[in-house]
C-alpha cells in the first residue's frame, strides 16, 4: 500500500493530466483539415470596452465569458482594477515562490522550521505573523481606497502615472499591455505551483 502522500500527489497529478487533456481537446479542431466546401463565418460580435487598454496579441480583446458584454465603462474599469490587483499579488507570489528556497533572512526571526517550502510555511507562522500581514493589506486596501478619491485616478494607477502620460503615449499603452500578461501569466504560475506543492 502506497503512503498517502504518494496517493495524493497521484490524485493530484491525475486531476491535472485530465484538465490538461480537456483543454488541449478542445483545440484539437485546429489540426483537422479544412472541408471543400466553406460555409460562410458569420463576424463575432465586439467585445471591447472603449476608453480601457487590454487588446494584447495573440488574442486581441480576451475576454472568454463574455464578462464585459452589456457592461459600462465604470464597471470595466473596476473589473480591471481588481484584474491589476490580483495579477500584482501573483506576480510577487510567485517571485516569492521562486526565490524562498534560497533566500530566506528571517526564517529563524519568525520561528520558520522548514522556509524551503512555502505551504508548510504558512502552518509555521505564528498568530502574530498572520496579523502582521492582515494589517499590512489593510493598510494598502486603505491607502488605494485614499488613493481612488482623486479625480484624475485610472485603475490600478496608485502612483499616478496617468497625470504625466496619457494612453495616447504607445510606450505606455505598451507598459500597461505587459503588466496585464503578465500579471494573468502569473495568476496562472501561482496556481500551478499550488496544485504541484499539494
Amino acid at each position: 500500500c502506497a503512503p498517502p502522500q504518494v496517493t495524493a500527489l497521484v490524485i493530484t497529478m491525475a486531476r491535472f493530466t485530465a484538465a490538461l487533456t480537456l483543454c488541449l481537446a478542445s483545440s484539437a479542431t485546429a489540426f483537422v483539415t479544412p472541408s471543400a466546401r466553406r460555409t460562410p463565418v458569420r463576424q463575432a460580435t465586439t467585445m471591447k470596452v472603449e476608453g480601457l487598454v487590454g487588446d494584447t496579441a495573440p488574442f486581441g480583446y480576451w475576454d472568454p465569458l463574455g464578462f464585459s458584454q452589456g457592461k459600462s465603462l465604470e464597471q470595466m474599469t473596476s473589473y480591471r482594477e481588481a484584474e491589476l490587483k490580483h495579477g500584482r499579488i501573483a506576480m510577487a507570489a510567485t517571485l516569492g515562490w521562486i526565490a524562498q528556497p534560497g533566500f530566506h533572512p528571517l526564517a529563524k526571526d519568525c520561528h520558520i522550521k522548514t522556509p524551503t517550502d512555502p505551504i508548510k510555511t504558512l502552518y509555521e507562522l505564528p498568530p502574530a505573523g498572520f496579523l502582521q500581514i492582515f494589517i499590512f493589506i489593510g493598510f494598502l486596501e486603505f491607502l488605494g481606497l485614499k488613493i481612488k478619491e482623486n479625480p484624475t485616478y485610472a485603475a490600478g494607477d496608485l502612483l499616478g502615472a496617468s497625470e504625466l502620460v496619457d494612453n495616447t503615449d504607445a510606450g505606455w499603452v505598451d507598459y500597461q499591455q505587459k503588466e496585464l500578461n503578465n500579471g494573468r501569466l502569473a495568476m496562472f504560475a501561482i496556481m500551478g505551483f499550488w496544485i504541484q506543492d499539494l
